[in-house]
């Protein structure tokens, strides 16, 4: 007796996974066919039996998942024929929120010139988005040789472009170090990002500098790597 009830309990079981088994095929045979894909090209493909198993929420993606990455560079710079070196981070996510850490280091080789920066940023819009804006609130300190530091509050705003996801894009952004003080210094950063690899970069940027001490401009070629 105990036999016959374990025999019918497998049999129920074995034809419950081939009826689920069957009506997701079923489910994925309609889906490709109101797609017009070949039978074929979806067995050739795990990433479109996924999808039609599971289509992918594209809202949810555009406003969740980034356009583009964390990044970790290295990179010389230059300015008035002083070469120097730099270091940092760019865009370290909070989580799965639109907030982001920015920190770097910049040094001549001359000892003439640094600057350390610091800053969170709040990206306004969708990070899937081919263009974002976010506020800049950060530290920035800046020291030149025989002449006063500039440091204190960092205040600004950046505009991203994303000329191709997760590949390259454009930013600019404009920021006020120590403002309204005597030394208060504006700092303009045009820059550009472009995947040479999967996970590195080339960079390039150009800076312009404006205060009571300084009126002078550096560039830098960066290596990055994406995260």
């Amino acid at each position: 007796m105990t036999r016959n009830w374990a025999i019918a309990i497998a049999t129920i079981s074995y034809l419950s996974i081939s009826s689920a088994a069957y009506g997701d095929d079923i489910k994925m045979s309609r889906r490709a066919n109101d797609l017009e894909i070949d039978r074929q090209v979806i067995e050739s493909s795990p990433v479109l039996q996924r999808w039609l198993e599971k289509p992918p929420d594209l809202l949810e993606d555009i406003y969740n998942l980034p356009s583009f990455d964390t990044r970790l560079r290295v990179g010389i710079t230059s300015r008035n024929n002083s070469f120097g070196v730099e270091g940092g981070v760019e865009d370290l996510f909070v989580g799965r929120s639109p907030l982001t850490i920015s920190g770097s280091y910049q040094s001549e080789f001359s000892g003439r010139e640094s600057e350390l920066l610091a800053n969170i940023r709040y990206y306004v819009l969708p990070l899937g988005s081919y263009w974002n804006i976010s506020p800049i609130v950060g530290y920035r300190q800046f020291n030149q040789l025989d002449r006063p530091q500039i440091s204190g509050l960092d205040l600004g705003l950046q505009g991203i472009l994303v000329l191709s996801p997760h590949s390259s894009d454009l930013r600019l952004s404009h920021t006020f170090t120590s403002p309204n003080s005597n030394l208060e210094m504006s700092t303009t950063v045009l820059s550009t990002s472009y995947a040479i690899t999967k996970s590195l970069r080339l960079g390039t940027k150009i800076e312009w500098r404006r205060s009571p001490l300084i009126y002078d401009s550096r560039v830098g070629f960066l290596l990055e790597l994406a995260l």
